[in-house]
């Protein structure tokens, strides 16, 4: 009988792994993935889990969007400044709300500061003159100023998110020259910084139909540029939006063929259609379940910062990707110190002379969703294919607004996916 033992304890040991790998394709198999199948039975699944989460302990009331004007030593903020960003970041409030509302994600509010019933905005004046001292090239001199300036005031430039308008723009009659840095760096769901001019064209009246057809020449990166009214504002309203959307940690992305009959995806050249449906000019820009997921846990918008300054630690236990019905069908689980309510798969091809993906690089990324089972299964199915090779970036959404990224790379030849690298790449994910 002792001899036996040898020779049947491999044997018994095979037979319950394999039962125990039955058991957990038995056990994916029994969420009812059909019940989350389309966009609003995501979007009220996760509100569930959202709450569910936020219910466990007390929660504090979270954090507000600091809004700075800064100018020149030499030189007084733009006319009417304060009037004209009050009515400009409640129209970006009100497009945020208004767009997750479709998207089924109720009572999400772009929390701003207020000061006597409008927006309060930290001004800061520069130490150096407007004589080239500061250009689009001074991101850094102007927030290391503004970083002063805020701790005047107890305020920790380096834990907020931070809109940093610049007075930095002349005009005189219909000719504008523009020399602010405009771009967004930086993010988590602690802290951001974007960068944005301030001009005496723009105010929120100006996205409305012109009925005096007020021509603008426009001075930038080029030389000076013909824009109407309209154009200028909202080209710059927009980017203004589109700015703080990579403040608040939002990368850039494309509209899917289905999303595309909304219009034009924010985060991809929605700066340049902002609004655009207020004159009948086409169906303006939106926002993508993507985006609106990262931003209903942003603390500037939950409401809360309950552990926000902490970094989730995750593991992927199970994933595959597999090709069938025209789509990628990318599935796994995961499991994490900090609950994930929710993975998005950035599919970003590789254009004509790209070298790598990466910022300005993708703008042509679309998003595919999936919510987490009870047992922090996803399912991403991936559409859209196209040609050429491809980055798929595999990311997280935390409870706290905290986001982790895994990437994997595969080509699509002939019509023919090819997974290779991507099987390996997910391999080392396993082994990790």
């Amino acid at each position: 009988m002792k001899r036996l033992v040898p020779i049947i304890l491999p044997f018994l040991l095979l037979t319950l792994t394999q039962f125990a790998r039955e058991a957990k394709k038995d056990h994916r198999s029994s969420f009812d993935w059909s019940s989350v199948n389309t966009q609003s039975d995501q979007a009220e699944y996760i509100l569930k889990e959202i709450k569910k989460w936020h219910s466990e302990d007390p929660v504090d009331k979270g954090k507000k969007l600091r809004v700075v004007y800064f100018y020149p030593k030499d030189r007084k903020p733009l006319a009417n400044h304060i009037e004209r960003w009050d009515k400009i970041m409640e129209d970006i409030q009100e497009f945020f709300s208004t767009e997750m509302r479709k998207l089924g994600y109720e009572k999400s509010k772009l929390s701003l500061e207020k000061q006597n019933g409008k927006i309060k905005l930290h001004e800061v004046r520069g130490i150096a003159n407007d004589d080239g001292a500061y250009s689009y090239k001074s991101g850094n001199r102007i927030y290391n100023e503004v970083s002063k300036e805020l701790a005047k005031k107890g305020i920790i430039a380096k834990d907020e998110t931070l809109l940093i308008v610049c007075g930095l723009s002349k005009t005189d009659g219909k000719k504008v020259q523009i020399y602010s840095p405009y771009y967004g760096m930086g993010a988590n769901q602690n802290k951001g910084i974007c960068f944005v001019a301030d001009s005496d064209w723009l105010n929120i009246d100006g996205l409305k139909v012109d009925k005096t057809n007020t021509k603008i020449q426009v001075k930038e990166h080029r030389g000076y540029e013909p824009f109407s009214l309209a154009r200028f504002n909202t080209t710059y309203i927009g980017g203004t939006i589109h700015e703080l959307g990579h403040g608040l940690s939002l990368p850039h992305n494309l509209a899917t063929k289905l999303e595309s009959s909304n219009g034009t995806a924010l985060m991809g050249a929605g700066n340049y259609t902002y609004r655009q449906e207020w004159r009948e000019e086409g169906k303006g820009s939106f926002l993508t379940n993507a985006h609106a997921i990262r931003l209903l846990t942003h603390p500037v918008f939950s409401g809360t910062s309950k552990a926000a300054t902490l970094n989730p630690k995750l593991s992927i236990g199970d994933m595959n990707i597999k090709y069938f019905d025209d789509n990628l069908h990318l599935r796994g689980q995961i499991s994490s110190s900090i609950p994930a309510v929710a993975m998005i798969a950035y599919n970003d091809g590789e254009n004509k002379g790209q070298k790598k993906y990466q910022v300005n690089n993708d703008y042509d990324a679309t998003t595919w969703t999936s919510v987490l089972s009870p047992d922090n299964e996803f399912w991403i199915k991936i559409g859209d294919l196209k040609e050429g090779k491809h980055q798929i970036r595999l990311v997280s959404v935390h409870a706290n607004g905290a986001t982790t990224t895994h990437r994997i790379h595969y080509s699509i030849i002939d019509g023919k996916p090819k997974l290779d690298r991507a099987n390996k790449e997910i391999k080392g994910f396993l082994s990790s």
